[in-house]
């Protein structure tokens, strides 16, 4: 079983793409758990979104979080499952996307797959494919978020804004964790304005981080 983490502040409008990418998945052992956060208790977002509830998608009203990472960590306490998966509200999955990372987990840590953009961009990431080197950290993130499958053990955010799951694929890749990208394309990450996307408070923060794990880039 799966659990798969959606936490939503801003994006509720692509909810009507995403969530079906979610429900055509052909591996079909999952929960959903979807979190509002930064909105007053019982607000109209939550109360709309809480339409969705069913026994297998959850809505967590979670008022006293503030931004991606303390939302997450909140969700960990409600999954069931010692598998987690991740997907952005604005993000959309292939519907054979599990299944195929299925194959790959029992032997990994960390098992992501090659992803494409839409929306303001269409062109694809340049990620490593297969196994993932520990070198590879010190150039970029080489995990697309809403691709992520890992281990609920080894789940924790830090409040990186921007960055914070590049903050944990890294702490975890210095801790001797085994990655993997499938060379299948089975999510489509939106680009559009609201997209925190490569700006220069990023790329401090991302400095940051390799400077803390010791991930310098040659010069």
């Amino acid at each position: 079983m799966i659990s798969i983490l959606m936490p939503i502040y801003n994006g509720m409008e692509f909810l009507k793409e995403s969530l079906p990418s979610i429900m055509a998945q052909t591996y079909e052992q999952w929960e959903l758990l979807i979190g509002i956060n930064g909105y007053p208790p019982n607000s109209e977002v939550f109360q709309k979104i809480s339409e969705f509830n069913s026994q297998k998608i959850k809505v967590f009203d979670l008022p006293n979080t503030r931004g991606k990472s303390q939302t997450l960590n909140a969700m960990l306490e409600y999954t069931k499952y010692d598998l987690l998966c991740l997907l952005d509200v604005d993000d959309i999955w292939m519907p054979t996307k599990l299944e195929i990372q299925m194959r790959y987990i029992k032997d990994f840590d960390v098992v992501g797959t090659n992803a494409r953009y839409f929306g303001n961009r269409n062109d694809q990431p340049i990620i490593p494919l297969n196994k993932i080197n520990p070198s590879e950290f010190k150039i970029f993130n080489p995990i697309i978020n809403s691709s992520a499958m890992f281990y609920k053990k080894d789940a924790h955010w830090d409040d990186i804004r921007g960055v914070e799951d590049y903050e944990m694929w890294c702490r975890l890749s210095v801790a001797g964790k085994k990655f993997y990208n499938v060379p299948e394309v089975l999510v489509k990450h939106r680009i559009h304005a609201g997209s925190a996307f490569n700006t220069e408070e990023h790329n401090k923060s991302i400095e940051n981080i390799r400077t803390k794990y010791s991930l310098l880039c040659p010069k």
